[in-house]
């Protein structure tokens, strides 16, 4: 059995399909593996789970770039709700709001002050176009009414060590990747994405504590099948799931990942997924975000 991820190796996702491979494996009494294929901004893994035979031994886990992506482009090879069996919506993750410390504002406010005195001199990185880094900061810079100036980069990697260097004057990635940066003292978080504050960074307001109302954006993740995949093998998987992500050494091994538990069965995995799709459809088209 197989669990396609659409993303690289070392992410969230990854990271999330690679502990419910193991914990699937010895409660299923054989090998279970990851499968990264990556490409398309994960247009080309998740094709790949859309076009899977649907007996249940290929899986995909997918993320917010999923909704992202059926937002940004209308000539994708499958359709991003109807091609799937959503089995289990699993975690999510936040970002963090970095500056260098470098540039002269010590709160979010400050920056779009600052933004709005000087309209495209306050530069920010992300791993490339229309990825979820680019639009968490597009949709900032949307609901905050500042522009800001967009460089793209091949890695996330690649921008954080821009960031770091002050090569560039913000960023917004995952928590995890962010928050020992922080806490040495190399980077300065304004903000946190979520609708609360994270536990890895508990002295960083949200976005909407510090001052954007409304905002928010997290980084999902979810288990999917084929949209053919029987409702008898649909339930087997989801229920099993569900008892994983219940069991103490999964919500630990989640924690140490800097991510949250927030499993929904299939249903309201699709609600989330169909109103994740139109919000970010609204701010592609209000922010004007374009993808090479």
């Amino acid at each position: 059995m197989k669990i396609i991820v659409p993303y690289g190796p070392g992410t969230v996702s990854d990271l999330t399909a690679r502990l419910l491979a193991e914990r699937l494996s010895e409660l299923w009494k054989q090998g279970v593996v990851v499968d990264n294929q990556t490409g398309a901004g994960g247009a080309i893994g998740t094709n790949a789970i859309a076009r899977s035979i649907p007996d249940g031994y290929t899986l995909g886990m997918l993320a917010s770039n999923h909704a992202m992506n059926a937002a940004l482009y209308s000539n994708l090879s499958y359709d991003a709700v109807k091609d799937f069996k959503l089995l289990v919506h699993t975690t999510f993750n936040q970002f963090a709001f970095c500056v260098n410390p470098g540039l002269p504002v010590q709160s979010l406010r400050q920056l779009i002050d600052l933004a709005k005195e000087r309209p495209g001199y306050v530069t920010y990185g992300s791993s490339g176009n229309g990825g979820s880094p680019h639009l968490a900061m597009a949709k900032l810079a949307y609901m905050a009414g500042v522009q800001l100036t967009h460089i793209p980069y091949k890695s996330n990697g690649a921008g954080v060590t821009d960031l770091l260097s002050g090569q560039i004057m913000m960023m917004s990635t995952s928590i995890s990747v962010l928050a020992p940066h922080v806490k040495a003292g190399k980077l300065r978080a304004l903000a946190v994405s979520g609708q609360t504050r994270s536990p890895l960074l508990p002295d960083v307001p949200t976005v909407a504590e510090a001052g954007i109302a409304g905002y928010e954006m997290t980084n999902w993740n979810g288990l999917v099948g084929p949209a053919s995949m029987s409702d008898a093998i649909a339930s087997k998987i989801q229920n099993d799931v569900l008892s994983i992500l219940k069991d103490i050494r999964t919500q630990e091994r989640v924690a140490a990942l800097g991510a949250e538990l927030a499993p929904l069965e299939s249903v309201a995995f699709e609600k989330k997924l169909q109103a994740e799709i139109l919000s970010w459809t609204e701010v592609v088209k209000s922010a004007k975000v374009k993808v090479d």
